[in-house]
């Protein structure tokens, strides 16, 4: 990846998507492989006045504390972690595998148990987020894990990373401007709607959002960004799914994942690849079988699956539910140490109806 192209990017995260201020403490973490970007956001975060807060972790040593460590030492969450929690004022969370299968060899019970003894730190992060005490966003780059996974060329995927970001563009702080536009009329029209219906190709599910506020990712929650979404009232949602595309969570490996809703909560599951991890997640905690989160992929520029959620769930003409935790900000009321997001295409022949009335058909909105 160019210098200049990482320098780009910092500056957009940093000055559009964080809205670094002087005198905030801004915690980076990531992958310690990715240093020339965290090089490059260091420099754009000094620029404006602001204290970098760096934490480059190895995958290797998490994936050995976790194969290794007894069950006290997964469950132990020291004051330092706490901290972590309670001290930044703006977090940037850098998504960038060189291998999607490192923890591929720990069990899904001990991924679950890790997951859990960390659900007190995740809850106050979304409580920080939901009282604007604290801005977070999500960046994914390009990485050979991640474009082997996709079936493509690390350099091919490069630049479907950085033209998914807009960060070639003149002004691509003005593209993501316009996109947050787009992104409001849509929310305006989901706002007056009570009940969401979603059918396609072996999903007919419904979902209660009376009363929940729905947000705009517009470059500000994720980069590559791009969805309107909302929690819903988790314990009534009902009917089922079937999600489109295999992926990776966890370094994991799953597929043709079925899920079937009765008052809320999953009472029967399917997948053709990852059962046992599936089966895992979902009895993670007594929230982990309910939904934290309902949403519409917007970004147009992303149109192929790449087994990364990341990018898929922001494909434009999908929908995607998550599993788990939901958002204060959004009246979501259910507490989970899961949020895994899967996405479902409507794409071809998909449509979408509020309040009974059809409102999106084929993945766009009428």
């Amino acid at each position: 990846m160019s210098a200049a192209r990482l320098e780009a990017l910092a500056s957009i995260l940093c000055r559009y998507s964080l809205e670094v201020q002087p005198g905030d403490v801004v915690r980076v973490h990531g992958p310690a492989s990715e240093a020339p970007f965290f090089v490059a956001v260091t420099r754009e975060l000094t620029r404006l006045g602001a204290h970098p807060m760096l934490r480059p972790t190895l995958p290797a040593v998490e994936a050995a504390i976790l194969s290794m460590g007894s069950d006290e030492q997964l469950t132990t969450v020291t004051e330092v972690d706490r901290l972590e929690s309670e001290v930044p004022d703006k977090t940037l969370t850098i998504w960038a595998d060189a291998n999607t299968r490192y923890l591929s060899a720990v069990s899904p019970d001990r991924q679950a148990l890790w997951s859990r003894s960390r659900r007190s730190l995740s809850d106050r992060f979304f409580e920080r987020v939901a009282a604007g005490e604290i801005r977070w966003c999500g960046v994914a780059l390009p990485t050979r894990g991640f474009a082997q996974d996709a079936g493509m060329s690390f350099g091919a995927f490069e630049e479907f990373v950085f033209g998914a970001c807009h960060v070639d563009d003149p002004d691509p702080v003005a593209f993501w401007r316009s996109q947050s536009a787009r992104q409001a009329e849509v929310i305006e029209r989901l706002a007056r709607i009570s009940e969401l219906r979603i059918v396609a190709e072996d999903t007919d599910l419904v979902v209660d959002v009376a009363g929940r506020t729905w947000l705009s990712a517009d470059g500000r929650e994720n980069f590559p960004d791009g969805e309107v979404y909302t929690s819903p009232r988790h314990e009534l949602t009902r009917g089922h799914i079937r999600f489109s595309f295999d992926a990776t969570y966890n370094g994991n490996d799953f597929g043709g994942v079925r899920l079937w809703f009765e008052d809320g909560r999953v009472v029967r599951h399917e997948a053709s690849r990852g059962r046992e991890f599936l089966e895992g997640m979902l009895d993670m905690d007594d929230g982990s079988r309910y939904l934290g989160e309902v949403a519409f992929g917007m970004n147009d520029e992303i149109q192929q699956s790449t087994r990364n959620v990341a990018f898929d769930e922001k494909i434009g003409g999908t929908a995607h539910v998550a599993l788990g935790a939901s958002f204060p900000e959004a009246g979501g009321t259910n507490r989970s140490g899961l949020h895994w997001d899967i996405v479902c295409d409507l794409r071809s022949g998909g449509e979408v109806y509020g309040d009974g009335e059809l409102i999106a058909r084929d993945g766009r909105f009428l």
